[in-house]
This record gives structure tokens, C-alpha cells and sequence, in this order.
């Protein structure tokens, strides 16, 4: 079964600045705010169990709340995608 190991900078590149990346994101960030209102440690809950099918990390967490309240949902979301977690075929 073929596994990759990280994201190449290409890979990355395309993740953050395609406009069908971008959109996917804004689409997800939507979806967030539907499902889990606007508190936003709900959102960050909700997005990581929807991207990676666990609940985040404390440090993560932190981290991720920081990044929708300095950010946006938006950014975070994409960040997501963006991550090796998300984008790992096994």
C-alpha cells in the first residue's frame, strides 16, 4: 500500500494558494460555523475531528484557537489541508 511521508513544497504551495483550495476551505470554515456556532475552541474541536477524526491536542488547541481569533476560520482551515495529517495516503 503506498504511504507517504511528508508534502513536498509543491504540494504545499498548490494546498495554500489554489483558488479550488481556497474555496474547499472557505466551504469547510462555513460548514464549522453551521455545525459548532461561533465559539471558537468548539470550532477548532469540531474542525480537527472533521479533518483528522480526533479531538486536538491541548498545545494544538492553543495553538489553533490563537490562529481563528488573530486569522481567521478561513486560515485555519486551510492550514488543515495543508497539514502532512490530512494529506498522508495510507
Amino acid at each position: 500500500m503506498p504511504r507517504r511521508l511528508e508534502t513536498t513544497p509543491l504540494q504545499a504551495l498548490n494546498l495554500l494558494n489554489s483558488p479550488f483550495a481556497i474555496q474547499q476551505a472557505e466551504f469547510f470554515a462555513a460548514r464549522l460555523e453551521k455545525e459548532a456556532g461561533l465559539d471558537v475552541g468548539t470550532q477548532v474541536d469540531r474542525a480537527f475531528l472533521l479533518a483528522f477524526g480526533r479531538k486536538p491536542a491541548a498545545e494544538e488547541a492553543s495553538a489553533s484557537t490563537s490562529l481563528v481569533r488573530d486569522h481567521g476560520l478561513v486560515v485555519l482551515c486551510r492550514a488543515l489541508f495543508n497539514s502532512n495529517e490530512f494529506v498522508t495516503v495510507f
